[in-house]
């Protein structure tokens, strides 16, 4: 196994609350962690402007580990860096750092594999976490996922345990935009006729192909790009997403549609509080943290998210599970919560880490001051500009009055 380090810029030029936290340096370094397949994993190992050599401390024991969605590779959504900020490697007491693994299904590569392959390679990530990085093998790891990220990440908790294989433990769970693809897809077929002609003759391929070739069988791609963008995507794969035996019968990805029924949550949310590799907090609770958001236009605008919240919700504490109290649908948050407008921001910066860093210190602990005057600092500097504006709007309609 072998790592890369790689130096990414920074440009930050806000006041900070303290000397330390002024500037973050983004470095990363890339590890080699599968044995078979090239497959990286990138940590974040950023410091403050003022880092030294001499003033790095303890690498961190515990680790936020991140896994992206359809499309997503290293960095990508954006808000990693935002996170990554609050974990800055040189200020005292830092127990957190921030990794992100790379599947074989990032990219464009997603149609060609399943969420069986992606657990498979999670649970290596993590044992070369354990055995290479951290060097220990009680290092508390939380998982959080976005988008179809989440839907690995129930995989991984939910989805079938070989005894050869046992999947290595994790303490915590956070789902940010846990979708679902097949209600997407199916309020594009009834919105856009262009996207039903495409999804209609799929359909029609998948169910004339004999079932042993779905998975080497790609669809053509002027039909699939329309409903799902631009790569390829095998037969298997795609009836996965789209589910079309749903919600009687869910496909493989079909994890968080909105009509599921509850004997489907019982088996997945309801699950979660008798799982082995599933550590309970610190108050000895397994506890998980869902982040939606208010403008996510992967949700169809008939799903109620809160409503659907209160049933996963239900299916957790049946199940001797909770759903961690800062678990919110977050005003002005998008898909994956990016923006450059204040209230998008205060959406990221705000409220997104400040329910991370809450759910990582309920479920482990160790959030130290370092990431917390990170997170001060950026909410001071969004409050100020936020003033700024109203004061700003306040005299243009005090002008216009006096015209």
């Amino acid at each position: 196994m072998t790592s890369i380090q790689a130096t990414l810029s920074s440009s930050s030029s806000e006041e900070s609350i303290a000397d330390l936290l002024q500037e973050e340096s983004m470095e990363t370094i890339l590890h080699a962690y599968h044995p078979k397949r090239s497959l990286l994993l990138l940590e974040y190992n950023n410091t403050t402007a003022t880092a030294s050599p001499v003033s790095r401390v303890t690498p961190p024991q515990n680790v936020l580990l991140f896994i992206g969605g359809l499309f997503d590779n290293f960095r990508w959504p954006r808000y990693l860096d935002d996170l990554a900020a609050l974990f800055p490697r040189d200020v005292p007491n830092q127990n957190w750092r921030l990794m992100q693994v790379q599947l074989s299904s990032n990219g464009r590569s997603w149609g060609l594999f399943d969420l069986d392959r992606d657990v498979e390679e999670i649970s290596v990530a993590i044992s070369y976490i354990r055995t290479t990085i951290t060097k220990s093998s009680t290092s508390p790891i939380v998982l959080m996922g976005h988008s179809t990220g989440c839907q690995d990440l129930m995989h991984y908790l939910v989805s079938p345990v070989s005894p050869s294989s046992p999947r290595p433990n994790i303490s915590g769970i956070i789902l940010q935009a846990p979708v679902s693809d097949r209600e997407a897809i199916l309020h594009d077929v009834e919105t856009d006729s262009a996207v039903k002609t495409a999804y209609e003759t799929a359909l029609s391929i998948a169910s004339t192909t004999p079932k042993d070739k779905h998975k080497t069988t790609i669809l053509p791609m002027h039909l699939t790009t329309p409903i799902l963008g631009p790569a390829p995507v095998n037969i298997s794969r795609f009836l996965s997403l789209a589910s079309p035996d749903s919600p009687g019968t869910p496909s493989m990805d079909d994890y968080y549609s909105s009509d599921l029924l509850d004997e489907r949550l019982a088996s997945t949310f309801g699950a979660i509080g008798s799982l082995s590799h599933f550590l309970p907090s610190p108050t000895q609770t397994k506890t998980i943290l869902i982040l939606h958001g208010t403008d996510d236009k992967s949700v169809p605008p008939s799903v109620d998210k809160a409503a659907l919240i209160s049933r996963w919700k239900d299916a957790l504490i049946k199940g001797k599970a909770a759903l961690d109290p800062n678990t919110a649908i977050i005003p002005h948050a998008n898909h994956d919560i990016s923006g450059d407008s204040v209230e998008a921001r205060e959406a990221r910066l705000v409220k997104m880490r400040s329910a991370v860093l809450h759910y990582l210190d309920s479920v482990v602990g160790g959030v130290g001051p370092g990431s917390h005057g990170v997170w001060e600092r950026d909410l001071d500097e969004i409050k100020e500009e936020s003033y700024k504006r109203r004061l700003e709007r306040r005299t243009s309609s005090l002008d216009e009055s006096k015209l």
